[in-house]
This record gives structure tokens, C-alpha cells and sequence, in this order.
């Protein structure tokens, strides 16, 4: 015979492993996107050569290419999370509403907000971070061999 403490045991370490799955499964995809953050930016940087080598032979110099490319970093990033944190909170408030508002009748749903706060500034900076090695690459071509390239 199990007793109510055990089966309660039993049941908190199956919670827990799950638990566990399912965050080394975002740890993952937080290091797939911030691959493909980066990705996007080094192939943003090689694709416009000749935009950066106007910008620079126009005046900018190479702070400024390299702020530039961090804002647009951040802006990618930051979009990108809020986009996929609005449509997480609604799969989640419909999943449910529809697995549980027959059992539970009305139903509220309560919105970390401060934990997802914290989720867009860490992809802020993860973004800022991303774009370091492109734009010190974008910031590297000078001006006139930048506008040399076909």
C-alpha cells in the first residue's frame, strides 16, 4: 500500500522532470534564435557592403555604422520577442479556455507580467550582443572598397 504522501511525491517528481524538459527545450531555442539573430545581421551586413560604404564616404563614421547596425539589432530582437510573447499569451489564454473552462466554468488567466519584461530585455541585450562581430566587419570595409563591390 502507497500512502497519500507518497503518491503525492511520486506525482511532484513527475511535475518536476517535466518541468526541467520543458526549460532545457527553451534554453535550446533561445540559443537557436539568438544563431539565427546573428545570422540575419551577418547576412544583412554582407548583403548591403555598398550601403555602409555610402553611409561612411558621406560622413559616418565607424561608431556610428556600428550603432546603427546594434539599433537595428535591438529593434529585430525586441520585435521579434514582443510578437511571439503576444502570441504566446494568446495560445495560452485559448488553450485554456478550452481545455479547462468546462471544469472550471470562468476562468482568469494571471500574466507574468515582470518575468516577461525581464524575457524582452534579455533579448535586448542578446541582440546587442549578436551584432558585435557584423557590424565590427561593416565597420572594417572603408569607404572605397566598399563601393568598389559588385
Amino acid at each position: 500500500m502507497t500512502s497519500a504522501l507518497q503518491k503525492r511525491a511520486w506525482v511532484d517528481l513527475q511535475v518536476n522532470v517535466l518541468t526541467a524538459a520543458i526549460l532545457g527545450l527553451l534554453g535550446i531555442a533561445i540559443v537557436i534564435a539568438l544563431v539565427g539573430i546573428a545570422n540575419t545581421l551577418g547576412l544583412s551586413v554582407l548583403e548591403r557592403v555598398r550601403e555602409n560604404a555610402l553611409l561612411r564616404a558621406l560622413g559616418l563614421t565607424r561608431g556610428q555604422l556600428r550603432a546603427t547596425l546594434a539599433v537595428e539589432a535591438v529593434l529585430l530582437s525586441v520585435v521579434a520577442t514582443l510578437i511571439g510573447t503576444a502570441l504566446g499569451v494568446t495560445f495560452a489564454w485559448v488553450g485554456i479556455r478550452t481545455m479547462l473552462g468546462d471544469v472550471l466554468g470562468e476562468t482568469s488567466m494571471d500574466v507574468p507580467v515582470g518575468q516577461l519584461t525581464l524575457v524582452v530585455l534579455v533579448a535586448a541585450v542578446a541582440g546587442l550582443l549578436a551584432c558585435m562581430l557584423p557590424a565590427r566587419r561593416a565597420a572594417r570595409v572603408s569607404p572605397a572598397a566598399g563601393l568598389s563591390l559588385d
